[in-house]
């Protein structure tokens, strides 16, 4: 060999050494950054033309185990599904708290029962009057306060969901980015192992937010999709989209989160896109997702539930019993009811007049049995006909009873045998006539109608529904238009059944309120009007006001609740007592110290109320207070599995990572031991170089 061919070996192994010295100072840099995969140098033989010239680096490798890095980015997307989900659970136990603590929700029930029996030992005690009716505010103010805390949290996970696609995004366009340096340098021979650490690094913050699968390809680049197939990255790069809402209400349909290809062409978005929402199985998205779109209003249901009946229940009895005095006039609200409309009431009820020392002066009970009262202005001509010195009208649905002069007073009695009843209510209950807590919607849609009642929205208008799922994503649409229908009930369910079919059934229940059962693998779809033109004659009453059509009535049932504001202020006109009709000439037939009417009230802490399904809490007949326990522990033990849930993935997401690390991660000692190697060999290298010098300097003395 000549002293040519050994210098140049020599300079080989030079280089080399001083090269894989250089990885090893990497891998002694990196010894603590998290996720790091050691370098190592592959050294092979260098030849040219048969020929061997020393050594050469055949590549730089990250030591990566697949099978951990696939398990680990299955881990990090369902630890990541369920922190979001425990983050925002644990902020709900916070507002809620646990059934037993003094402020908690079934607490302030209590308090407002305590307050009835209090009062109903003394129904003459105008502070006792005042404190239950500041109880009962409390509590409503508290069902507001749940009510706007839960849209607050589905706010905040809306405005986190837009975070995460820009994290996403950035990801996505690194890794594309990324594949074209990271095949150009293997092609050209290079060792891109920074840059795969990069790419590395970049795949692990997607597969936080979304479950992926990544896959190198045999140009070195990796492509990327969800575990259901979704194309996220390929040689084409791909954009998330999602156009969030201005402000979020329960009314509110959210946009769908798409994913799009970017145009080679003109570097933009194609306009149409996949959704997103049914590829997801796991990830931050996902759990913010599920948590704005379906655990959220869920719990909001739940809560709706509970106001309603508390609200439907305190009304009904507030309006089987009246003030003393009585009231001038008893004003009902919009239930959009017609006077053209068959009454649809059984039993009893008595109207009568009292004067200005509440004794009776005339009274008149309606037989809604009588034949000759079919329509609800046949009832109102009967009772006008039948009492002096009061009038029943019905104005643009709503029902009023008013005395004729102005220091007399008005009260209704249901028959205590077969009291008046549509829809499960009594006359003045049904139209809401003598009601204590109205809130920003009613708290039933019990119409009293049958299928083969008229639905009375004439030949005029249309509803646009749409049946909506998670996320936006839309399974069927239909306008109704009241044009092409029938006349009857009947004629709409079966109009909606078609429309609908296969997606949900429309029924209509004994109380005639309008029933929506999805189809199975549409458990959390929601109807929505996106438009309605309708209305119900002269009151007004849209169809979906008028059937609460869509979820958002029911989470609305807990939102601005008040205590009737004459009745706050002049606890007087609560109503404590009962009219009596058998009362002997001349002897008052209200009395102040009558305390019927709250031990109507008291009664209701025991009261076996029916309640719907409402989001996870399915239908059951109990009590309010219980129905207030079953609210709190469920929102508990949702968070505690939740909890669980999160601390098992986040367990085993580190065992994951250990196991990894072991494989790819640091050892100092080797890594030492490996730069005393190189070390010696490049002082080897560096000593036949010399060598070589020397042998030269003597030829050239020669």
């Amino acid at each position: 060999m000549s002293l040519d061919a050994i210098l140049r070996t020599a300079l080989s192994g030079l280089n080399t050494n001083q090269s894989a010295l250089r990885t090893t100072s990497q891998n002694i840099a990196n010894v603590n950054t998290p996720g790091y995969a050691r370098q190592d140098v592959v050294l092979q033989t260098a030849a040219s033309g048969g020929q061997t010239m020393g050594v050469e680096i055949g590549e730089v490798r990250r030591i990566v185990d697949t099978f951990l890095t696939k398990e680990l980015i299955g881990a990090s997307a369902y630890n990541g599904y369920y922190e979001k989900q425990t983050d925002i659970f644990d902020r709900l136990m916070s507002l809620f708290g646990s059934p037993d603590d003094t402020s908690s929700m079934n607490n302030q029930i209590d308090r407002v029962f305590d307050s009835f029996a209090s009062l109903a030992t003394d129904p003459t005690q105008a502070p006792r009057r005042i404190g239950l009716l500041s109880d009962i505010q409390t509590l409503t103010d508290s069902l507001d306060r749940y009510a706007r805390q839960i849209l607050n949290l589905r706010s905040e996970a809306d405005n986190q969901i837009v975070g995460e696609i820009s994290v996403l995004n950035s990801a996505l366009t690194q890794v594309h980015s990324l594949n074209d340096l990271i095949s150009h340098e293997r092609e050209a021979g290079g060792s891109p192992a920074a840059l795969e650490e990069q790419r590395a690094r970049a795949i692990e913050k997607i597969s936080d937010i979304v479950d992926i699968r990544a896959v190198e390809k045999s140009n070195y680049k990796v492509e990327i999709s969800t575990i259901s197939g979704l194309s996220l990255l390929d040689d084409r790069l791909r954009v998330v989209q999602y156009n969030p809402p201005g402000q979020v209400e329960t009314t509110i349909a959210f946009n769908s989160i798409t994913v799009h290809q970017i145009d080679t062409t003109t570097g933009g978005p194609a306009a149409t896109g996949v959704a997103l929402e049914p590829n997801l199985r796991a990830g931050t998205l996902k759990g913010l997702v599920d948590m704005r779109d379906k655990e959220l209003p869920e719990v909001a249901l739940s809560l709706g539930e509970l106001a309603a009946n508390f609200i439907d229940q305190i009304n009904k009895v507030h309006n089987e019993n009246s003030a003393v005095p009585a009231l001038n006039a008893l004003t009902g609200r919009n239930v959009g009811v017609l006077a053209t409309d068959p009454h649809g009431f059984t039993g009893k009820v008595t109207f009568g007049v009292l004067d200005a020392n509440d004794i009776l002066t005339d009274s008149y009970e309606v037989d809604f049995g009588n034949v000759a009262l079919v329509t609800v202005q046949d009832v109102i001509t009967a009772v006008n006909a039948n009492v002096t010195g009061a009038t029943l009208a019905l104005n643009a649905g709503v029902m009023s009873l008013t005395a004729t002069a102005g220091t007399d007073g008005v009260a209704m009695l249901q028959n205590s045998t077969t009291p008046s009843d549509r829809g499960g209510r009594g006359f003045s209950d049904f139209f809401g006539m003598n009601d204590l807590l109205s809130g920003r919607e009613v708290a039933h849609f019990d119409t009293g109608l049958t299928t083969a009642s008229g639905h009375g929205f004439g030949a005029t208008g249309t509803v646009n529904l749409e049946f909506r799922g998670p996320g936006g994503i839309l399974a069927d649409s239909h306008t109704l238009d009241f044009a092409a229908v029938g006349g009857t009930v009947a004629n709409v369910l079966t109009d909606l059944n078609t429309a609908f079919s296969g997606y949900a059934t429309f029924t209509m229940d004994s109380n005639g309120k309008l029933v929506l059962t999805p189809a199975a693998g549409y458990e959390n779809y929601d109807m929505k009007a996106r438009t309605d033109t309708t209305a119900r004659g002269v009151t007004g009453k849209s169809f979906s006001d008028f059937f609460g059509v869509g979820d958002h009535y029911r989470m609305d049932a807990a939102f601005s609740v008040v205590v009737d504001p004459t009745i706050k202020a002049n606890p007087g006109q609560l109503a404590t007592a009962r009219l009596e009709t058998a009362a002997a000439a001349g002897v008052p037939a209200l009395t102040v110290g009558d305390n019927r009417g709250v031990n109507a009230f008291l009664a209701l802490s025991s009261s076996v109320i029916d309640f719907v399904a409402a989001g996870d809490l399915p239908t059951t007949s109990t009590t309010l207070t219980n129905y207030s326990n079953y609210f709190l522990s469920n929102i508990g033990l949702e968070a505690d599995r939740l909890s669980s849930l999160a601390e098992d993935r986040k367990i085993l997401r580190e065992e994951l990572g250990l196991r990894r690390d072991s494989v790819t991660g640091i050892n100092l000692d080797e890594e030492l031991a490996a730069m005393v190697q190189y070390q010696n060999a490049y002082n080897a290298a560096a000593r036949i170089i010399s060598a070589v010098n020397e042998m030269y300097e003597t030829l050239l003395r020669v």
